[in-house]
């Protein structure tokens, strides 16, 4: 897996409301030392519906007034709830409360910082985000309400803060550092960070005159790279803005975390310092967060909808550098795509539809890799200039608003004048993926007649069918609209071709067997996966498996004994080289590939089950390579010295050609 491939938009409050944006003023005193905060907040709500607001439950409240009268609150479910009755005028409410938080785990996972809310104050950096409603956070009888605020934040002269919105005061004096941040659009929430950064600017001209300006808060360690983020995020700003339309606020920061967090937020992204410190991450994760800033941060998600962002995002951001870099590179991401959508069960393909965020791997196969195969499908139905026409539309109809997939669709259908019901319905409200096939071939006297076979969901508007010649290679490529589960074309030919479906990946399907050489993901995805641990008496060796299996693996698979052959379900092994290499030798497995601290790959077994493989030197060199390992699931070996990858690749994939020839060739 490539690091933060599987960044999530920090607060994604699903629901949208009629009413007036609340506003607020909240202050917040940090207290380093203590793991507290103290804060205090007026907020302006305006007339309307009934507003309920909440605030995590292990919260103190220690007063709160409403128009300057008391008012109490009720524990529910966990969480501090007020409820204030429909009014017909603005309403003020008046409230103070304290935090208390642990200082943050510098040891935890990355897949624990997807779902984990609770606040983080420490030396080291300190983390309030509005998802954990360290605040009270406005609902009504839909959901979660858009809002705006003004947030000052008072805390020591060594540290800064960060919020989304405009920094308009930052002062130090007597030892503390005082900073307001203004959100002046609609938003979901104050997502507050603080660390002791330094921190480092630079202006960029944007599109519509304004000045923007580029920050990076980065620990003292990472001081260095400061000058390469900046370059890298003014490129990606000043391209999407030439794409989409005006970036929508007026600073975009980068601020190193002292966990592995990847989350991006309204004009900011907050990156764990170990992923700062990759050399791809600036040209990779970065542009992904500086795209939420128009999908997901800019528009904001409808209710009830899914998570449309995650797919566009990749699309637009992940995809789009790579076709900048050639068909090959282009080629090799979509093929990695459909690799790991296909190690999947088909009990676990939801839909989009269904996918809120990532949670796990098989999540971000489903909302990020299938999500932006379906926009894949649908750029190269309607065109380029169309596609980019509808997200401009898009863009300009729905900033700081919420929107849905069917608000995708309308703006796609205006766009291009066509009606793109099914294409939606099958493919954002379906499951699955298309599997395409040849079912028979009928030749005519110039011309051949296919018939292919297509289970639910049938619709696919433009399926590539890839024709050679067997003797030149001049390529034909025609582009088949699949309506029917079983569907016959005749196609002009003179003489014999050899076919193939989709040999280019463009299509969100099930790949065939022995269409692709395996990579690790296959096996790490798949809901038959065991684990053989291969410890030769060594415990620190099973000890060091164990650990490196809870970091790269969603849930521990069940344990196989050494002497069980390899068969048709997937299967780790890990232990030391030697151990490994006896293993290989005696189920007749090929040799290990190259040589290295830790070595990992992935293979087929002759029974056609799918082998991730894992050799080590030692237990410490398994230690060394617990955190990067993981990372590397879309590769087919992966050499990992120091701690470091120093080598990697992928098999080439086998096109899977069909030779069909006219009855003038025979």
């Amino acid at each position: 897996m490539r690091a933060l491939h599987r960044l999530a938009v920090a607060c994604t409050l699903c629901c949208g409301s009629a009413l007036a944006a609340p506003h607020y003023t909240i202050t917040a005193r940090l207290a380093l030392a203590s793991g507290t905060l103290d804060a205090a907040a007026r907020i302006v709500l305006p007339a309307g519906e009934t507003v309920a607001l909440r605030m995590d439950g292990a919260h103190r409240i220690e007063s709160m007034q409403l128009d300057g009268r008391p008012l109490s609150a009720a524990r529910d479910g966990g969480q501090w709830r007020i409820e204030l009755a429909p009014a017909t005028r603005d309403r003020q409410l008046e409230l103070r409360w304290q935090i208390r938080a642990q200082a943050p785990d510098s040891a935890a996972r990355h897949r624990d910082t997807l779902t984990a809310f609770a606040p983080q104050i420490g030396e080291a950096g300190s983390f309030l985000p509005a998802g954990g409603a360290w605040y009270p956070l406005p609902h009504d009888s839909a959901g979660p309400l858009l809002h705006r605020y003004a947030l000052n934040v008072d805390l020591p002269a060594t540290q800064r803060a960060l919020a989304p919105g405009d920094l308009t005061q930052d002062t130090v004096r007597d030892g503390r550092r005082s900073q307001r941040f203004e959100a002046r659009q609609d938003g979901e929430g104050a997502d507050l960070m603080a660390g002791p950064w330094q921190q480092t600017t630079r202006a960029l001209r944007a599109r519509d005159g304004r000045t923007l300006t580029l920050v990076t808060l980065f620990h003292p360690e990472l001081a260095a790279e400061a000058g390469g983020y900046l370059d890298a995020a003014a490129q990606a700003l000043t391209q999407f803005e030439a794409r989409f339309g005006d970036y929508p606020y007026s600073r975009f920061s980068i601020a190193s975390s002292p966990t592995p967090t990847g989350f991006g937020m309204a004009g900011l992204t907050y990156l764990g310092i170990d992923v700062l410190r990759l050399p791809f991450i600036r040209h990779t994760s970065l542009p992904h967060e500086i795209a939420h800033n128009w999908w997901g941060n800019g528009v904001h998600l409808a209710p009830d909808s899914g998570n449309w962002s995650e797919g566009l995002t990749t699309f637009v951001a992940d995809y789009a550098q790579r076709e900048a870099q050639g068909d090959d590179a282009a080629r090799t991401l979509r093929l990695d795509w459909l690799r790991g959508l296909s190690a999947l069960a088909p009990a676990a393909h939801d839909s989009l539809a269904d996918f809120g965020g990532r949670t796990h791997d098989a999540s971000q196969a489903i909302g990020y890799h299938k999500a932006a195969l379906v926009f894949l499908m649908l750029r190269d139905t309607l065109g380029s200039a169309t596609f980019d026409r509808a997200l401009r539309t898009f863009w300009s109809t729905h900033r700081h608003r919420r929107a849905g997939w069917d608000d995708l669709r309308l703006a796609f259908e205006q766009a291009s004048g066509r009606d793109l019901r099914r294409f939606f319905a099958e493919w954002v409200e379906g499951r699955g993926l298309a599997e395409p096939r040849l079912d028979a071939v009928r030749p005519g006297a110039d011309s051949v007649t296919l018939t292919l076979a297509q289970p639910a969901p049938p619709h696919l508007p433009g399926l590539p069918l890839h024709l050679r010649d067997p003797d030149s290679g001049a390529l034909r490529i025609e582009t088949l609209t699949v309506d029917r589960p079983q569907q016959s074309f005749t196609l002009p030919l003179k003489g014999c071709a050899e076919l193939a479906i989709d040999p280019d990946f463009r299509t969100a399907r099930r790949l065939r067997p022995g269409e692709a050489p395996p990579i690790l993901r296959e096996a790490t995805l798949d809901g038959t996966l065991a684990l053989t641990v291969l410890d030769g008496g060594d415990a620190r060796v099973g000890a060091a498996a164990d650990a490196l299996v809870g970091d790269w693996l969603d849930t521990p698979p069940p344990r196989l004994a050494a002497d069980a052959a390899p068969g048709r379900t997937a299967r780790m092994v890990i232990g030391r080289s030697a151990d490994l290499d006896r293993w290989l030798a005696r189920h007749g497995l090929p040799a290990r590939p190259r040589d290295g601290d830790v070595v990992a790959w992935a293979v087929r077994s002759a029974a056609g089950g799918t082998l991730a493989l894992v050799a080590a030197r030692d237990a410490d060199a398994l230690t060394g390579a617990r955190r990067a390992l993981p990372h590397y699931g879309q590769q087919g070996w992966v050499v990992i010295d120091g701690g470091r990858a120093s080598a990697r690749g992928q098999w080439p994939a086998q096109t899977q050609w069909t030779r069909v020839c006219a009855l003038s060739a025979r």
